[in-house]
């Protein structure tokens, strides 16, 4: 009797294995076959939160060492090694802030004076401009000189590096202690800010320009800032990098340059990272203004240039060259590099 009934359970179980696997495997099937809801896509914001200037990262010990080819050359007066100014405590401002400010830089703020909501500002910027050559450059009739010695500034921005990039970061950081000083000599009271220079899209890093160097560039700069008196680094990376440390790739269409639209973005986040130069009190609510028409469309990036390196060749006679540029087509508001 005990086998028989043994023999009852085992069929039981059977049957009742074959009816329900049907229903079992077809909740599996059904269940595998959801797909997930595709992520938003990320748009910059711009924090409100109280920032500070970034700290330098860890550098090699010979770092504070000039190149012995132009240890002649460069004979910084402003820094002050020795002397670091404590950190700064930035705060917000309305766009009347820029009112006695000048812009100076490359194809990055050539974008911002063209697609941005700072109107009020003066601009000293071309496209490819760099360090090592801005001492002899002319924009609209006028040097950099002119520009300081004309007009008195009680802000001054400044975001070179990215055409210079693959070059000696310690023969860069000289030009750029030179530049520091030629400012100084001008406009003595001015608030300075050194920019970070905006990294590049994974896919648009070359072997000259990768955001590795980007970044090496960006913590010298960073401690030329703190050792040098009323001089401040701010980076707007914190904006626009994806979570790769990289340019998003939304928010540019040629990996360098970010979309026309985006630039108002970056002029409220200059709203909102500001220093008081005691002339002009920041106040605590960024007001946004409206900027002109431009005649080109917002949604394109602007991109006359690539921001392409230049490549320093020899130390003896100061030799650049300008292997590569970007060649904008009017067309179809895209570019090609040419070379």
């Amino acid at each position: 009797m005990n086998k028989y009934r043994q023999c009852m359970y085992t069929v039981i179980l059977i049957l009742t294995c074959l009816v329900a696997s049907p229903f079992i495997f077809k909740q599996i099937w059904e269940t595998s076959s959801v797909k997930q809801p595709k992520a938003a896509k990320k748009e910059p914001t711009v924090s409100t939160v109280e920032a500070t200037s970034e700290p330098a990262e860890e550098q090699p010990a010979s770092e504070e060492e000039q190149p012995s080819e132009s240890s002649d050359e460069v004979q910084p007066t402003t820094a002050k090694p020795t002397e670091a100014q404590p950190a700064a405590e930035f705060t917000e401002s309305s766009y009347d802030y820029f009112d006695d400010a000048l812009f100076i830089g490359d194809s990055r703020t050539v974008g911002i004076k063209e697609y941005g909501t700072i109107k009020n500002a003066d601009y000293f910027c071309s496209v490819g401009l760099a360090a090592y050559k801005i001492g002899t450059e002319t924009i609209n009739g006028f040097t950099l000189a002119d520009m300081l010695s004309t007009e008195e500034y009680g802000k001054i921005y400044i975001m070179l590096g990215i055409n210079e990039v693959a070059n000696d970061v310690e023969y860069t950081i000289g030009e750029f202690r030179k530049l520091l000083d030629t400012v100084k000599k001008y406009q003595p009271d001015a608030v300075i800010y050194l920019e970070g220079n905006l990294h590049v899209t994974t896919a648009a890093q070359t072997q000259n320009i990768t955001n590795e160097g980007i970044d090496i560039l960006n913590a010298r700069l960073s401690e030329l800032a703190a050792e040098t008196e009323n001089v401040y680094f701010i980076n707007i990376n914190e904006v626009f990098d994806d979570e790769t440390g990289a340019l998003t790739p939304d928010f540019t269409s040629d990996g360098i340059h970010v979309l026309g639209k985006y630039y108002e973005t970056w002029c409220e986040w200059f709203c909102q990272h500001t220093i008081s130069d005691g002339t002009s009190q920041p106040e605590t609510t960024a007001v946004t203004t409206t900027a002109p028409a431009s005649e080109y469309d917002s949604d394109n990036s602007y991109s006359e240039d690539s921001g392409d390196t230049v490549y320093y060749n020899d130390y003896s006679d100061d030799s650049y060259s300008d292997d590569n540029y970007y060649e904008y087509d009017s067309d179809d508001n895209s570019g090609n590099y040419d070379e």
